[in-house]
């Protein structure tokens, strides 16, 4: 993080995060249309993503080799998990779950990606720093998160979504949702040690939605720690959900 490398590749995606939000607001092409490219990046996105992380692991006895995607891979964090609701909303008959889900897409599709974009984990789980403009996982990382951030303001802009308050509570009320049920994934996806009965240590947990440890690496030692850490995390959340819903609110005030 930080280093000559993630700014370079910052750059790179500011320039394309521009460039693709300048064409839309140019030719205006209809979302659906959109969505459509969207898709086509999150399969080649987790196309890339499956096969270089995937790894050939022994049985306990080494008599069997077995093909394994890290936990940490897996498509539950709030940027994988828009891949989900990025094929819903393009599909779905549903106008009123459609509706409910581009509100929670527009600030978490620009405020994660944007987060993720500036403390890059990729770097610290799959690759090195050196591998950054050598390795598949790299452009995997930061094209989809630019695309995120993309897909986000045209949201925004599109007219697809009328923005109210209610819509702004109804974000929180879903990323809070995720966030609780987070706990429980992290929990169960974890790699823990017992000795007789007993909770020993934990070897490794996911961190989906950053609710067991921040992304900054700061260590949490004691319970006291964690709970303040998640206060923290939910003022920061609805800060940020107001500076994203209060301009479209003002913008649609100021329009009647």
């Amino acid at each position: 993080m930080f280093s000559w490398q993630h700014f370079v590749w910052l750059f790179i995606c500011l320039v394309g995060i521009v460039t693709c939000l300048f064409l839309y607001r140019k030719k205006r092409p209809p979302f659906k249309k959109v969505l459509n490219y969207c898709l086509v990046i999150c399969f080649l996105s987790e196309f890339i993503k499956v096969f270089s992380t995937i790894e050939m692991v022994p049985s306990a006895d080494g008599s069997i080799i077995y093909p394994y995607i890290p936990m940490n891979h897996l498509p539950l964090h709030l940027c994988s998990i828009q891949i989900l609701m990025i094929l819903y909303v393009r599909f779905t008959g549903n106008e009123k779950m459609r509706d409910y889900l581009l509100s929670f897409m527009y600030p978490s599709c620009v405020l994660g990606a944007i987060a993720a974009l500036a403390m890059p984990s990729i770097f610290s789980t799959t690759i090195s720093v050196d591998q950054a403009f050598t390795h598949p996982m790299a452009y995997q990382f930061f094209i989809f998160h630019s695309m995120l951030i993309v897909l986000g303001f045209i949201i925004a802009w599109s007219g697809e979504v009328e923005w109210t308050w209610k819509k702004w509570r109804d974000c929180l009320v879903i990323i809070a949702a995720m966030a609780f049920i987070s706990l429980y994934v992290n929990s169960m996806l974890a790699q823990p040690t017992y000795l007789n009965g007993q909770l020993q240590h934990i070897d490794f947990w996911p961190n989906f939605f950053f609710t067991y440890q921040n992304p900054l690496g700061i260590k949490l030692t004691k319970l006291w720690q964690w709970h303040l850490y998640l206060v923290i995390l939910c003022v920061v959340v609805l800060v940020l959900a107001i500076i994203c819903f209060y301009p479209l609110i003002g913008i649609k005030k100021k329009k009647q």
